[in-house]
């Protein structure tokens, strides 16, 4: 079962319509706005000074916040400052669609239950380059940091590259010789970042984790 479309078009409606500053993090497999499973969560992020207006905000529509299900209480902890991520859930419909609201781009670190944010940069880059998608209405990531967030989520996240992010990378493999993205990579991945790039060329995906794990040439 599919969440109704008209719900997620109406958060996206909503939130445009305030002063927020937000991005979609991600829309693997085209989900949205009308492939989104029953239960599962829209992701994205907030600017991290605008954390109380969020808030006022979800609740004056119809939003409660519920124990995140990769948060503090549920055993996970935020380095570097990493503000804790949130889920809203959205009453009084049938279906269950959750929220999941983070504050900068992050991932989960190699070490047990621990989320870390990426670079600054990155996360600057963020809002000097994000681009409203027309078509859904709705604030997206530009494609360079879309792109390196796929590897990036792969790597650390899912640890391994799924078919439906594969797919999506090899449309924007091009990008993997773009000057600004291996900048982007390196502030990530450090000096083992030619070695992916290589890899991510012969798409050898199913070789990348364990050998980023045994890299020791930093």
């Amino acid at each position: 079962m599919f969440i109704n479309k008209l719900h997620v078009m109406d958060f996206f409606e909503l939130i445009n319509g305030s002063s927020i500053d937000y991005v979609l993090i991600k829309n693997v497999g085209r989900e949205l706005p009308d492939q989104l499973k029953d239960g599962k969560d829209i992701d994205i992020i907030v600017k991290d000074n605008q954390i109380d207006k969020f808030e006022k905000f979800m609740k004056s529509h119809n939003f409660s916040i519920v124990d995140h299900p990769l948060g503090r209480k549920n055993g996970w902890n935020f380095g570097y400052q990493l503000p804790e991520h949130q889920f809203w859930k959205k009453n009084n419909i049938e279906e269950t669609l959750y929220i999941d609201v983070s504050f900068k781009l992050s991932c989960k670190s190699l070490s047990p239950k621990i989320w870390i944010p990426l670079d600054q940069q990155i996360n600057k880059d963020i809002w000097e380059n994000k681009v409203f998608d027309k078509k859904n209405g709705w604030w997206i990531m530009d494609d360079r940091t879309i792109f390196i967030y796929m590897i990036v989520r792969s790597v650390f996240d899912k640890n391994q590259f799924k078919d439906v992010y594969v797919n999506d990378i090899e449309k924007m493999s091009y990008l993997l010789n773009d000057i600004d993205v291996v900048r982007s990579m390196e502030c990530v991945f450090f000096k083992y970042t030619n070695r992916l790039i290589d890899l991510l060329k012969e798409k050898r995906y199913d070789d990348i984790i364990n050998d980023y794990i045994c890299f020791v040439e930093y």
